[in-house]
């Protein structure tokens, strides 16, 4: 089978000119007025003859000159016949299919995760055998567990085996743009997504960066919600305030939250070290949470589970978390020994300050810079540089790679900093530039103070009453400007505008510098009264040990995040199902330990104590409130069904192919024969009728 088609239809305009000869025809015709002659009468019968054969000549070399100008315009519009058969078999071409899985906890509830298996395979039975099939599972990101390809029998074997609920969260975008590259992969025009899940709310982000779909992408939906579920949750565990040698007996808070659209009722009971010890009733209404509160008594070191009976769905009704007394802060103080330059004195009023405290301890070690490079960062809960003036490269990468897995950086200026060798030196660690020192020579008759400090801040919220100490009866006579870097954010200003206290975040850790000395060649700050305390608080906040600073990881961590394992690298853990892992170390040889798959108490095991941390589910899966499935179609999903590429290759392909196809055919020569004979026949029959 086939349809006429057409290389150049444009030509085909020219066919109008096949009107031409009519419209001459009915303009030229002859108006005959009849008269009855009487000499005419015996010629009557004869004329009347050869006026219809005259009539019958005249129209039919009108069709003549009419077929020749469409004739004419076909030959140019080069025609040729198109195989409609074959563009029929080119639309059953191979497709490009997607299966994007969800297997976030919350498909642990019921049978949704059957549900879903189920769905798969019948989405296997439905395609052809010759289209392209991939297999993605997903949670917060996606996972490939089957590339897109024909092999349909390897697909159905990972839908019953690695379909499984993990202890994570759901992120639909992620998901799709990992899907979406493996149809694209295949190259096939038509490309559809299978996402099956139970369509949370916490899984889109509506207010993020917006993101669609490629062109031509469809995407379905495969619903496994099933019911509304009743679900209770313990969404976080804190203690009232820090346990301490002191004080052990505190109270444990416990926030729950019924996400579902009945009510609960149930008991939660606190365990402590393996044994119960205390619980309490909860009665939530349908969509509301409340806290419970359990007073203990700790041990130094303790571990404890907060349960909630059974509500149907038991992944999170338990909350692990672990309470320890402070140990000891261990903190490295760096000095410029250097006996040319002065600046000796800083690192006496530090240590003297820093030793008097007991409850925790601290415990110094002294190190010069030169002896940066040997020293593992890791086993210090903060850094401080004394005197910082200049640093070797490879000890500044170390601080630098200290601060990125975590650790707390104070620097203070040398007595005899030179600007451009402080920049050059701290270039990738300090908050700023050095741009000059005030005064350019010791002066005692003018000094600078500290006029503005921001108290919200956790170094300086002890300060922020009246009475607390103030920061304004210390005296700089002489200071360091500096132009502060756009990450860094200035905590306190001298008078004259210039920053006093600035710190700058680099990846997990912090740098907190003072633009000053900690000797008294420059300030009388160390023997005022808001000395000492500062300092307290300095070190405190730089090793996270401020009581509401990342409170949450003084207790557990969430599942997936990098635990910083306290001691020395080498040790091991112990994961919740008795799995021994050994604790890799980052750059600066801190222990960092990133197996957080699975919620529960990790044992930690060095030679020299044993310790543990918590890792608890991110409780914002157990929400199950159900996704605005409109919305979210209307956001992913493309308008535009193919793309402007996309559309100029087919049609460049397509003109390609007619273009063979008619040089095959080459029925415009057939055609031009056949104008030929037509132009031929219309002459002679012109030459013999009469005008």
């Amino acid at each position: 089978m086939g349809g006429l088609s057409f290389l150049t239809p444009l030509f085909l305009a020219g066919a109008m000119g096949a009107l031409i000869p009519l419209l001459l025809h009915l303009v030229r015709r002859d108006r005959v007025q009849v008269r009855q002659l009487s000499t005419f009468r015996f010629l009557k019968i004869s004329h009347k003859e050869v006026v219809r054969q005259q009539k019958l000549r005249r129209l039919l070399l009108l069709i003549l000159r009419m077929a020749v100008c469409a004739i004419l315009a076909v030959v140019f519009a080069r025609p040729f016949i198109k195989d409609v058969s074959g563009a029929a078999l080119a639309g059953l071409q191979p497709r490009a299919v997607a299966i994007l899985v969800d297997i976030s906890y919350s498909m642990g509830f019921a049978n949704r995760m059957d549900m879903a298996r189920r769905r798969a395979e019948e989405i296997i039975r439905e395609i052809a055998p010759g289209d392209h099939v991939a297999l993605v599972a997903f949670s917060t990101q996606g996972h490939l567990l089957k590339e897109t390809g024909t092999d349909h029998a390897t697909v159905r074997s990972l839908i019953q085996t690695r379909l499984l609920p993990v202890n994570r969260g759901t992120n639909y975008t992620e998901a799709l743009r990992l899907a979406e590259e493996q149809v694209n992969r295949s190259g096939f025009e038509d490309r559809t997504i299978h996402l099956i899940s139970d369509f949370q709310k916490t899984g889109w982000d509506r207010g993020a960066v917006p993101w669609q779909l490629g062109p031509g992408v469809q995407l379905k939906i495969e619903d496994v919600s099933g019911d509304d579920p009743v679900n209770a949750a313990i969404t976080d565990v804190t203690l009232a305030g820090p346990v301490t040698r002191t004080q052990r007996t505190q109270d444990v808070v416990a926030r729950v939250k019924n996400f579902g659209g009945v009510p609960y009722r149930g008991t939660a009971v606190l365990t402590v070290n393996g044994r119960q010890v205390d619980s309490k009733r909860v009665d939530l209404a349908a969509q509301s949470g409340q806290t419970v509160n359990f007073r203990h008594t700790f041990e130094e070191a303790s571990t404890g589970i907060v349960e909630l009976s059974d509500d149907g769905f038991a992944d999170d009704n338990r909350f692990y978390f672990t309470v320890e007394t402070p140990p000891p802060l261990r903190i490295l103080c760096v000095e410029d020994r250097d006996t040319g330059r002065r600046g000796g004195g800083d690192l006496f009023y530090l240590t003297e300050a820093l030793a008097l405290r007991s409850d925790p301890p601290i415990t110094i070690d002294v190190r010069s810079t030169n002896e940066l490079g040997g020293i593992s960062l890791g086993e210090y809960q903060a850094v401080v540089l004394a005197n910082a003036g200049v640093i070797g490269r490879a000890a500044a990468e170390r601080l630098r790679a200290y601060a990125v897995s975590g650790g707390g950086i104070a620097i203070a200026l040398h007595p005899d900093v030179s600007e451009q060798v402080f920049n050059t030196a701290f270039s990738d660690l300090a908050p700023g530039r050095l741009v000059s020192v005030w005064p350019e020579q010791d002066r005692s008759d003018e000094y600078r103070s500290v006029a503005d400090i921001r108290y919200q801040h956790p170094v300086f919220q002890p300060f922020a009453g009246p009475h607390n100490g103030d920061f304004g009866t210390a005296r700089f006579f002489r200071i360091a400007r500096m132009t502060v870097d756009s990450s860094a954010v200035v905590l306190g200003s001298f008078d004259d505008g210039s920053p006093a206290f600035v710190e700058k975040t680099i990846g997990r850790g912090r740098v907190f510098m003072i633009n000053a000395p900690l000797g008294l060649e420059w300030t009388d700050f160390p023997i005022r009264g808001v000395f000492v305390p500062f300092l307290y608080q300095t070190v405190d906040y730089l090793s996270d040990r401020l009581s509401g600073q990342n409170q949450r990881t003084q207790y557990y961590h969430l599942i997936g995040e990098t635990v910083r394992v306290p001691g020395r690298a080498g040790v091991t853990v112990t994961t919740p199902t008795g799995a021994q892992i050994e604790v890799q170390t980052g750059p600066d040889e801190t222990p960092l330990f990133g197996e957080t798959g699975e919620p529960g108490l990790y044992r930690i095991n060095d030679n020299s104590d044993t310790r543990h941390f918590a890792v608890d589910l991110d409780t914002r899966e157990s929400d199950f409130t159900r996704l605005d499935l409109e919305e979210f179609l209307s956001a992913v999903i493309n308008p535009v069904t193919e793309s402007e590429e996309a559309k100029a290759d087919r049609l460049q392909a397509d003109r390609e192919e007619n273009e063979e196809m008619e040089r095959r055919q080459r029925l415009w020569w057939f055609l031009s024969l056949a104008l030929l004979a037509v132009v031929i026949g219309e002459t002679v029959l012109a030459s013999r009728t009469h005008r």
